[in-house]
């Protein structure tokens, strides 16, 4: 006959167990549904009507983000406004308020607002804490569909900030 205690430990041996992913499954898992979403927006591309989409896009520059280290290291504000004219994107923007003589000015693609992703090209930037910047660009086809869900954003970098002072992701209108 078996005792209670070893019935009991019996059946929890029978409960499943949560296991808690690792940062890198979250990631892994993250990145796979984000590239689901670029797939499906290409495929969505192709489509015909889809051509007709918003060809002007439009970024707000703001402080990139900020710790607790870094906060008086960013400052400033800007606006981009991008045209696309077939598969060519076309970038203008102005800028103010650095705290520091920008390094350089890119525009970068992730899969989608708000995740951070490679290099697509470099922008002309002024050499001051205020002026302009712009590029002209040619996107390839994972690249326009990325643009169309909002996965293209402009990164300002400093000395003070060289992972970005000004950040603004390119929405469209």
């Amino acid at each position: 006959m078996v005792n209670w205690a070893t019935a009991i430990r019996m059946k929890c041996l029978r409960i499943p167990i949560a296991i808690f992913p690792s940062p890198a499954q979250v990631r892994n898992t993250a990145e796979n549904i984000a590239r689901a979403f670029l797939l499906g927006a290409c495929f969505l591309s192709v489509l015909p009507g889809a051509a007709a989409a918003s060809s002007i896009f439009h970024a707000r520059l703001s402080p990139g983000p900020r710790l607790v280290g870094t906060r008086a290291d960013r400052s400033g504000s800007g606006s981009v406004t991008a045209t696309l004219d077939g598969n060519m994107l076309t970038l203008q923007g102005s800028f103010n308020g650095l705290l520091a003589v920008p390094t350089g000015a890119h525009l970068r693609m992730g899969w989608l607002p708000g995740v951070r992703g490679p290099l697509v090209a470099g922008l002309t930037i002024s050499p001051d804490t205020a002026g302009t910047l712009s590029g002209k660009v040619q996107l390839n086809t994972q690249q326009l569909a990325a643009l169309r869900i909002g996965g293209f954003y402009v990164e300002i970098d400093s000395d003070k900030a060289p992972e970005g002072d000004l950040w603004g992701w390119l929405m469209p209108q």
